[in-house]
């Protein structure tokens, strides 16, 4: 194959890959619902009161090596009330968002040999994460990745 063709398609494919929003918690790739349910767990343990906190779309810098991650997910708080018997992850009937909640912003990582860290906070308040956050080698604020599969 030429090189011209292999660049086209590489470029072909960059686009595709880029423009895939990630909002269906069931077309997620199993590596990345790993972590959001790790993120997921967290989230409803300490946010949303008594109601269902659900995942929402993957933010930039998504990055899944064999060495480390960092996954960057929106979540939303649900018009559904929490339930002990269905547990902390994705339930398909808790899709609305409940009115006047704000977005909740998860990280979830594990640096080169380092400790995973799980740090979900209302989407207003990451940015003063930061000294948190840039412990992950992922979290690059303002640039992107493509996403692993």
């Amino acid at each position: 194959m030429s090189a011209v063709l292999k660049l086209l398609l590489l470029a072909t494919v960059i686009l595709l890959v880029s423009a895939q929003e990630w909002k269906n918690y069931w077309s997620l790739p199993d590596s990345y619902r790993t972590h959001i349910d790790k993120a997921l767990h967290d989230a409803n343990g300490k946010l949303g009161g008594p109601y269902h906190v659900a995942y929402e779309s993957l933010l930039p810098n998504l990055k899944i090596t064999d060495d480390d991650f960092y996954v960057n997910v929106r979540l939303m708080v649900t018009t559904c009330r929490k339930d002990e018997q269905k547990g902390f992850g994705h339930r398909d009937e808790c899709v609305t968002q409940k009115s006047k909640t704000p977005w909740i912003d998860c990280v979830v990582c594990k640096p080169k040999n380092g400790e995973e860290l799980i740090d979900c906070v209302r989407q207003v308040d990451a940015k003063n994460r930061a000294d948190i956050r840039k412990k992950c080698s992922g979290y690059r604020h303002g640039s992107t990745t493509l996403p692993s599969i």
